[in-house]
């Protein structure tokens, strides 16, 4: 695989191209863009017929080995790698050790081991285990195996410890991929963590960059455990890290940040030059019943909410799509009120129709971002869309101060002043 970036705005964001890909040597990815999350091999709760329609072009699908290593025997029986056996040969797999949406426990290291957990419980792994799983799995991209599930604020002896253990895997990963035959056409990704203390982060860094003539692109982990829910007085401190750690790597090697983000976080980190996210966010939100329904056309104001939670009653009589103009399956098919069915009845069918709208709206941000970078007017863009996300956050405190009042009947009659005075101020 090879990564070339075909432009550049006026400031860090690129778009580029992923091709030469060893299977399907005419493919073509564009870049920046999100990789489609997977369970089990296949892309979560999408057959590979219904996948075909929703992407009928080559994508990347992301392999978290916590859902995936129970394959293995599968795997080495057919011996042509993951891809093949998942029925998904059309497509292109990028694996990594967890899905950082999920939450773990938390410790349980031991020297040069991380532990993997699993739907069977905890599996201590070593770099050489992990670059022993890599060749079963024939991926076309592999995230080095790192300790990266710490949090901004995790502390410095952690921290130390992550980076210590990381740097060390690192160099059995490098040593074992030069030198294996069956991942000579995969691409190795270097990752950095420790992000949260700067100069312990530089240390990463240099570990990672020791090996950059052998690694195709640069992960970025540490940034969260999976734990905490984002707010946007943490936008300004990842948009530092994001920057910060862009500028320490080369531009020729792609660029990756692992994590269940929203669009504001994923719109800055493009901004600092980063190519490659997961699609776990717009999973995330298939599975509680929300639907995305961003605005994309910088020239209106919003007039829908930024995103539908659709188990509300309110959309139970809605004969409309979940998103008018949207061009997805779900949208050209079904109804509001027929989600809600479905979510109300707890039907399979609610996650399936829910998963294709947001996985196409969420490809749709980036295809927009793409041409905004093109056409050098990116910032209006992330701007649009991170006020979109402002404003949805905003709504969300109003909605449940009211419900706290209204579940309270002693609470001050100033709180309730309060609230009304803010509702009236943000509806005019």
């Amino acid at each position: 695989m090879r990564f070339i970036i075909k432009n550049s705005s006026t400031g860090c964001e690129r778009v580029g191209i992923l091709t030469e890909f060893f299977k399907k040597t005419s493919a073509v990815i564009e870049t920046p863009t999100a990789v489609l999350l997977t369970q089990g091999g296949s892309v979560v709760h999408l057959t590979a017929e219904v996948l075909s329609k929703v992407f009928p072009k080559p994508h990347l699908l992301w392999v978290p080995l916590s859902n995936s290593i129970h394959l293995e025997h599968g795997l080495k029986a057919q011996g042509e790698g993951l891809a093949k056996f998942a029925g998904l040969q059309d497509h292109f797999t990028c694996v990594t050790l967890q899905n950082m949406n999920e939450i773990t426990p938390s410790g349980h290291f031991e020297n040069d081991k991380v532990p993997l957990w699993t739907k069977h419980g905890k599996k201590m792994l070593t770099a050489d285990r992990y670059m022993d799983l890599m060749e079963v799995f024939k991926p076309d991209i592999i995230l080095a195996i790192a300790d990266g599930r710490t949090s901004l604020v995790e502390g410095s002896k952690r921290i130390l410890k992550s980076i210590e253990r990381t740097g060390n895997m690192l160099h059995v990963c490098v040593k074992r991929y030069k030198e294996s035959k069956e991942l000579q056409n995969s691409c190795l990704i270097g990752v950095v963590v420790g992000t949260g203390i700067p100069k312990k982060c530089d240390i990463s860094i240099e570990n990672v960059l020791n090996y950059k003539d052998v690694l195709g692109g640069v992960a970025l982990s540490g940034l969260t455990d999976g734990s905490e829910e984002f707010s946007m007085d943490q936008l300004q401190p990842l948009a530092e890290i994001f920057q910060r750690i862009g500028d320490a790597i080369p531009k020729e090697l792609l660029h990756i940040v692992e994590g269940c983000w929203n669009p504001a976080v994923i719109l800055t980190a493009v901004e600092c030059g980063w190519d490659l996210f997961d699609n776990s966010y717009a999973v995330k939100l298939a599975n509680l019943g929300h639907a995305l329904t961003l605005n994309f056309d910088v020239t209106k104001d919003n007039v829908n909410p930024y995103l539908l939670d659709l188990n509300d009653e309110c959309y139970k009589d809605e004969f409309v799509p979940i998103l008018c103009g949207c061009e997805c399956l779900s949208c050209k098919k079904h109804t509001r009120a027929y989600v809600r069915h479905l979510l109300n009845t707890r039907e399979m069918l609610a996650s399936v129709l829910l998963t294709i709208h947001n996985l196409h709206h969420f490809d749709q941000m980036f295809y927009h971002a793409r041409r905004h970078i093109n056409s050098n007017t990116f910032v209006v863009y992330k701007k649009h869309i991170i006020k979109q996300y402002e404003l949805y956050e905003k709504l969300q405190v109003k909605s449940d101060s009211i419900e706290t009042v209204n579940q309270n009947p002693h609470v001050k009659k100033s709180r309730m002043n309060e609230v009304s005075d803010y509702t009236n101020s943000n509806s005019t």
